[in-house]
């Protein structure tokens, strides 16, 4: 057996310092002793002693979402995504190892699935995700540059970043070691101080502005607060705010088919995430009918 495997079966005991002693033990293990180690990723949770179920919740998840959104565009490069999907966290999962004081522990598929990316056999797309994740991610708390770098990165790495972020925000900074398959131990952090700054950057935002042309039924308006609903043809409906000179036009075609010039505005984050379109009706002609 072990040294360090041997120490941590013979720790006594239940409380929360036996089990952290016991994780550092089998940590000092797969680090040192194993010839063909297991990855495993430690997550510290850093500056407090008082945290609840709640908030190791909050970390597993963004977690799980940041690295699902990184294996995403490990397997399809050309597509960017801003909300996981269940099969993106399915393809890329994070399997809870074990809990002990302030620290958590996540390992990997242990067998590679088929659609897993393979590296010299036997890394996993999950792990692989991971250490592209840690890429992105300061390396202390003085790591300015990183920072930087992550607002000149794709859509999905902003976004995957910033779910660590709003986590951190919500709980408490961050450390992260990663223990891979093969190579050196990778150490990342993100501090409270540096998720302010980047949640600040990563929620300034951009208004991308564009013009339809749409055909449909006028279904409504409402002339104090000057908003029209306009019914596609493909069965959708469009509410926004009209000029205050369309108002006669729009009573005068209601319930009628017409084609409505409109201008959306939608606004980006810099960390991908779009919000819903906001539409201003510019012109309405009514469509003649057979039966007019």
């Amino acid at each position: 057996m072990s040294v360090f495997r041997g120490v941590a079966e013979n720790i006594p005991g239940g409380t929360w310092l036996d089990d952290l002693a016991r994780a550092s033990a089998m940590a000092a293990h797969a680090k040192f002793e194993r010839t063909c180690r297991s990855p495993l990723l430690r997550v510290s949770l850093l500056g407090s002693s008082q945290l609840d179920a709640y908030t190791f919740s909050d970390i597993s998840k963004a977690l799980q979402d940041a690295t699902a959104k990184i294996g995403h565009i490990v397997r399809n490069p050309q597509q960017e995504i801003t909300y996981v999907q269940p099969a993106d966290r399915e393809k890329a999962p994070l399997i809870q190892r074990g809990q002990a004081g302030n620290a958590m522990f996540f390992g990997f598929p242990e067998t590679a699935a088929p659609d897993a990316l393979i590296n010299d056999g036997i890394e996993t797309l999950s792990e692989r995700a991971v250490k592209e994740l840690c890429d992105f991610l300061p390396a202390n708390g003085s790591d300015d540059g990183a920072l930087d770098a992550v607002l000149l990165q794709r859509d999905t790495v902003r976004n995957a970043v910033s779910d660590i972020v709003n986590a951190v925000m919500k709980t408490s900074s961050l450390g992260l070691s990663l223990t891979p398959t093969s190579g050196d131990e990778l150490m990342r952090s993100m501090t409270t101080e540096q998720a302010r700054v980047l949640q600040s950057s990563l929620r300034e935002s951009r208004e991308d502005v564009g013009y339809e042309t749409v055909t449909g039924r006028l279904d409504g308006v409402r002339t104090r607060r000057r908003i029209f609903y306009l019914e596609r043809d493909t069965g959708s409906t469009i509410q926004g705010a009209v000029a205050p000179d369309l108002l006669d036009e729009i009573k005068l075609n209601l319930d009628r088919p017409v084609t409505a010039r409109l201008r959306v505005v939608r606004t980006t984050t810099i960390d991908g995430r779009r919000g819903r379109p906001v539409y201003e009706l510019l012109e309405i002609h009514s469509e003649t009918s057979l039966f007019d």
